[in-house]
């Protein structure tokens, strides 16, 4: 009898841990669900806000039937070109900080991308081979004559390198904002010659689970965008331009793996074709000012910021007439302390004008 009845004493508890079990997941799945929705009709509501505050700068010219933007400013006899990192949604507000005291000496441009800051979106390939030609193209719409001194940030010293290998006549030197260089891919452990090209549509399917809950319910509101793109805590942007700056890139990362700045990242057939020709080919020998800066947030892609520095220092090795600037900054080091920068880039000016006479 006693036994009979622990055994029911038993299942009585086993119930009420399975019902309280039960009543958990459920009051877990419904706060899930409520928090999704909210978050989702929130996300909503602010783009609807949001796209208020995106007020167009610089001008439009039309590149592949479609809309590119480039901002110009300033006079002189040298004409610096901008060129954002990949990702960077405002190009013309997160180079602001630096091209605001520039413009004061030389002409500056600030070219968006398509996918970037005011530039219409477009379907197609995103290889450095197609975005020099529709840089180019961008700028003789608008009038504006090279050579040029390119200044390219990050991921974009490809595009530099590719644009001054192939078209030399119109680089004349090249300031690079902690570039890209084709040689961190050793230390991600890239072989060109095995690596498998993706297939983009396959890449989005692969992608659709996170596209939904970052991008489209929305929770990539609770990232900290400012450690992402410090232009957001930038002290030589207004308030008004840092929510604008927020503005454009919730609305050009809300679109997901389909967002033509995301196109960039994927290791396309063409895409693994031009990067490894620029792995293969020749350091431009162009006149050279390079900043490099410590930020640790690259350590994960070449392992130790001491790699980083040494492949900077490599590259430098193969430049007649260069500069290497090291820095105790960020990686967007331009919108911290434009001043510094803005300096060391007049002086290497300056003497690429003595050379000239």
């Amino acid at each position: 009898m006693k036994e009979i009845k622990r055994k029911g004493r038993f299942k009585r508890v086993v119930k009420r841990i399975v019902k309280g079990m039960l009543i958990v997941i459920g009051v877990i799945t419904a706060l899930t669900i409520v928090l999704s929705v909210g978050t989702y009709l929130y996300n909503r509501s602010c783009l609807e806000k949001e796209a208020k505050l995106i007020l167009h700068k610089g001008q439009y010219v039309e590149v592949d039937g479609h809309d590119m933007n480039l901002l110009i400013e300033g006079e002189g006899d040298k004409t610096l070109v901008f060129l954002a990192g990949a990702g960077t949604p405002s190009p013309i507000l997160d180079f602001k900080p630096l091209t605001d005291i520039l413009k004061n000496d030389v002409k500056v441009v600030i070219i968006e991308k398509f996918g970037y800051g005011y530039s219409d979106e477009i379907d197609g390939d995103r290889t450095v081979d197609v975005i020099i030609e529709q840089d180019r193209e961008a700028l003789l719409a608008a009038g504006v004559e090279g050579p040029y001194i390119l200044c390219p940030h990050s991921a974009s010293g490809f595009e530099a390198m590719y644009w001054a290998n192939h078209y030399p006549d119109e680089v004349e030197a090249i300031i690079g904002l902690d570039m890209g260089i084709p040689e961190e891919y050793d230390y991600m452990g890239v072989d060109w010659e095995n690596l498998q090209a993706e297939d983009p549509v396959e890449t989005a399917k692969d992608m659709e689970f996170y596209d939904f809950w970052v991008y489209k319910v929305g929770l990539m509101r609770y990232m900290n965008a400012e450690e992402i793109f410090p232009a957001l805590k930038s002290k030589y942007l207004t308030e008004d331009e840092k929510m604008e700056y927020r503005a454009i890139m919730y609305s050009k990362y809300q679109n997901g793996a389909d967002a033509t700045i995301n196109h960039e990242q994927w290791f396309t057939y063409r895409m693994i074709r031009e990067m490894k020709a620029l792995y293969d080919g020749p350091i431009p020998d162009v006149p050279t000012l390079m900043f490099v800066t410590n930020d640790k947030t690259l350590e994960p892609m070449v392992k130790d910021m001491d790699n980083w520095l040494l492949i900077h220092q490599n590259y430098m090795d193969n430049i007649s007439d260069g500069k290497l600037v090291e820095l105790n900054a960020s990686h967007y080091f331009y919108t911290e302390i434009p001043e510094e920068v803005s300096t060391e880039i007049k002086e290497f000016i300056r003497t690429l004008e003595e050379d000239e006479r």
